[in-house]
């Protein structure tokens, strides 16, 4: 009796195994991979959260930083941070109760007049944001933004061009964006200046495709303040294990909108901030 027992529990474990193998479960570590070879191969993969059913936003920051690690053990170093999903909007339509924040790698950092090619990317967006460069290094939170500014050197203009990898926008959520480390791509950096040297609270800027306006956006369309969401930003990469280092790009989130990134000649100008041109072919 007890072999006939023991032989049907045996049997209902290697049922279950099955049935979980049929639902596409996978491990951390099969994921981390995954989303290592199709950032290679700029294919896309299957969403992190269809595969960990009990995915949180913790989890996801845990992977985002294991992602990062195997990333920099392939040349790929971090070159800075970013934001993500900065309006309540687009935190609501993904899930989460607060903005997200990612690494920026080293190798995707282009200068103005960068030829962007759109077949590196699986599905390009543009950005226009606001990029601070620290002077020193900041492993500790910082207490408030007027220590914040202290640290802060350089600011310049900067888009961002992110790349959704996912093989499912409909079922995307905002954790599968943090594993990805929230879509980071390539971005461009325009010229630094000090940065005293402008209000970057009043700044605004304007997008143009080919002589057309394709998007406007100011500074407060973050998180209502830019030097309040970089406090976010840099407390929160302190938070999550990272360091950031003197000379490291800080981008505070998308001023207007994330727009699809089409062929044709652009141009961002913020003003005094300066101004960003470049192609995507």
């Amino acid at each position: 009796m007890r072999k006939v027992v023991a032989m049907v529990l045996l049997l209902q474990a290697a049922v279950g195994f099955l049935w979980l193998a049929g639902q596409g479960l996978a491990s951390e570590q099969d994921i981390i991979n995954s989303i290592v070879d199709a950032r290679s191969a700029i294919k896309p993969f299957a969403l992190p959260s269809a595969k960990l059913p009990d995915l949180n936003e913790e989890k996801a920051y845990a992977l985002q930083k294991q992602l990062s690690d195997k990333l920099a053990s392939k040349s790929q170093a971090i070159g800075g941070f970013k934001a993500g999903l900065t309006s309540e909007a687009g935190q609501q339509k993904f899930g989460v109760k607060s903005a997200l924040l990612g690494p920026l790698f080293k190798p995707g950092e282009l200068g103005p007049d960068a030829v962007v090619n759109a077949k590196d990317f699986v599905r390009l967006f543009v950005e226009t944001e606001i990029a601070y460069i620290p002077g020193t290094k900041i492993d500790k939170p910082v207490a408030d933004v007027d220590a914040l500014k202290k640290l802060i050197k350089e600011v310049c203009p900067a888009i961002e061009l992110p790349d959704l990898r996912f093989d499912d926008l409909k079922g995307l959520k905002g954790t599968d964006l943090i594993v990805d480390a929230v879509s980071s791509s390539k971005y461009i950096v325009g010229k630094r200046i000090p940065s005293d040297s402008v209000d970057v609270s009043q700044v605004t800027v304007t997008l143009t495709l080919d002589g057309n306006v394709v998007n406007q956006g100011k500074a407060d369309d973050v998180m209502g303040d830019q030097w309040k969401a970089l406090l976010w930003l840099v407390n929160g990469a302190i938070s999550r294990g990272y360091v950031i280092e003197p000379g490291q790009i800080l981008i505070t989130g998308a001023m207007g909108n994330m727009i699809p990134g089409k062929p044709g000649s652009y141009q961002g100008d913020w003003g005094k901030l300066g101004k960003i041109s470049w192609t995507i072919k």
